[in-house]
């Protein structure tokens, strides 16, 4: 699977197309031909002489749709083209101008163009049309939708004929998925040269339908060599990250992991954390918590040692156990943070000690980032390597933006934060950007599938069963966990949040996202493991 293109990195894709000899003219043309034939094909033998409804806008996406309507009346179709933003030619991209220009010297009588439409010419074509194209915004959208393309739009979702929209169901945001409401309703979407991000992220994918990538003339090499776009993780990527075991070998063999974290109100956190590391393949994991706690968690976990600590009069760790946790830390040779932590002045100072001084890389998750909110200029003074694995909301108060914000614009968010403080970032939501510190972007995707006419597609995935308490520990362990056995971060990450993800799904095919806890999906690792190994 190639890299996924925003739509500003998609235009770097298209010059260097055109550098090596290609135009833009020809890309265009390119695009709307791969279109009409996936229509002509998706349509059979009945396409001639039925009616395609286009509507088209004034840049580049209208010039792709301008392509089509030229081929398809080439191809024994009648076509009508309609203008929602009206047919002022002075107001088109230089690109979609030429190609009306062509598109008008047709002689036949089987064209119409229409810049308003009446309701009743409205009504027929909707009615009547074996395909209607969306080529109004395309990749170009943000904010809301004209009243005259919601008009248009409307009308069509009453249609029986196909719709098919090109590169983005207009209404979407191409780089966030962030949608107008009346966007099209699109049952195919022509993705041209990439796949964008609002083809996979949940919350458009839907929107999108069949997602069916089509070649405009732009090789694979140069879209993967974009520094720009973002990689898909995958089975095959997540493999290459995992860290490898040898027979001859013993516990020491595969690491040491400190587990701090847990609070007489959360034990659970950490107990789930270190059951992920645990299936993870962790050699050894020492559980540092409340003295307290101990107890409780010795009773559920048994291959396990301890640190208990001092806890202050709120039950959570107290500072005062900071020369224990510094010889606990000469030991590990990985350190996880924040699970069941809570939040007040003594965690505070523990976790700026911890992430100041650590010589081992470090996985920083719950409250740990939550103790760091407002003080992440700490992160520039650690000494390790370190993991950060936030939800959007604990991503909003370590940035100071909005919730809204970081969803909306999660990529930026993530790169622009892994790059400033030189760690990995696992921005978690139910699409997870993986960041790196020089900037690489990663996100999960659903699976790449064959059509049922064998022509390459995606499906959105709308599972859920993640969504709860306790998830987010066994990401965290689980990432911890192959830090220990000797994996760089980045690798560590990717390798977690697709084994993580993987068991998850494992889970709800059998368990339903209704029923499923996050102990349910620790059932699954090794399912996920013998995935990623097969």
């Amino acid at each position: 699977m190639m890299k996924i293109l925003t739509s500003s990195s998609m235009k770097i894709a298209e010059a260097i197309a055109v550098e090596r000899g290609s135009s833009y003219l020809a890309l265009m043309e390119n695009a709307g031909t791969a279109a009409v034939q996936r229509v002509l094909a998706l349509l059979g033998r009945e396409a001639s002489g039925q009616l395609a409804v286009i509507f088209c806008g004034k840049g580049n996406n209208g010039g792709d749709g301008l392509v089509m309507a030229r081929q398809l009346l080439q191809a024994g179709m009648t076509v009508t083209v309609l203008f929602p933003l009206g047919m002022q030619e002075e107001k088109f991209t230089p690109l979609a101008r030429a190609n009306l220009h062509r598109l008008q010297e047709w002689q036949e009588g089987r064209l119409t163009m229409t810049a308003h439409p009446s309701e009743q010419q409205l009504e027929f074509c909707c009615r009547n049309a074996a395909v209607i194209v969306d080529a109004v915004f395309g990749t170009g959208f943000s904010g809301s939708l004209p009243a005259e393309v919601v008009r248009l739009f409307q009308a069509a979702e009453k249609s029986c004929g196909l719709l098919a929209a090109l590169d983005i169901p207009s209404g979407i945001n191409c780089d966030s998925g962030e949608g107008d409401p009346d966007s099209f309703p699109a049952e195919v979407t022509f993705a041209f040269g990439a796949l964008k991000p609002a083809h996979l992220l949940k919350r458009s994918a839907l929107r999108c339908g069949r997602i069916e990538r089509l070649d405009i003339g732009i090789s694979r090499s140069a879209i993967d060599s974009l520094p720009e776009g973002i990689t898909p993780l995958t089975r095959t990527l997540a493999a290459s990250c995992l860290p490898r075991r040898n027979p001859d070998s013993h516990k020491g063999s595969y690491g040491r992991l400190l587990n701090v974290g847990g609070c007489g109100h959360m034990t659970g956190a950490v107990m789930l954390s270190t059951l992920s590391a645990l299936s993870g393949g962790v050699g050894l994991c020492k559980v540092a918590a409340p003295e307290s706690m101990i107890p409780v968690i010795a009773g559920r976990i048994l291959p396990c040692i301890y640190a208990p600590l001092p806890a202050n009069p709120e039950g959570a760790i107290s500072y005062e156990g900071i020369d224990r946790l510094s010889t606990e830390m000469s030991w590990a040779n990985a350190l996880l943070l924040g699970c069941g932590l809570s939040v007040c002045e003594d965690t505070r100072l523990l976790v700026e000690e911890l992430v100041t001084t650590s010589n081992i890389p470090m996985v920083l998750d719950a409250d740990a980032l939550n103790c760091l909110a407002g003080q992440t200029q700490l992160l520039k003074k650690a000494k390790a390597p370190a993991i950060l694995t936030p939800h959007l909301l604990e991503m909003a108060r370590l940035t100071g933006e909005s919730v809204e914000l970081c969803r909306a614009r999660r990529f930026d968010i993530a790169s622009s934060f892994a790059r400033e403080y030189g760690v990995v970032v696992v921005l978690k939501d139910s699409t997870t950007v993986i960041a790196s510190p020089e900037g690489a972007l990663y996100m999960t995707v659903p699976v790449e599938q064959k059509g049922p006419d064998g022509f390459p597609c995606t499906y959105g995935n709308t599972c859920s069963g993640l969504a709860k308490g306790g998830s987010g520990d066994l990401l965290a362990g689980l990432a911890a966990s192959l830090l220990s056995q000797g994996a760089e971060p980045l690798q560590a990450a990717l390798a977690a949040v697709w084994l993580h993800a993987t068991a998850g799904d494992l889970c709800e095919e059998e368990m339903t996202a209704y029923c499923m806890q996050p102990t349910d999906v620790l059932h699954y690792y090794p399912a996920a493991f013998h995935q990623l190994l097969g």
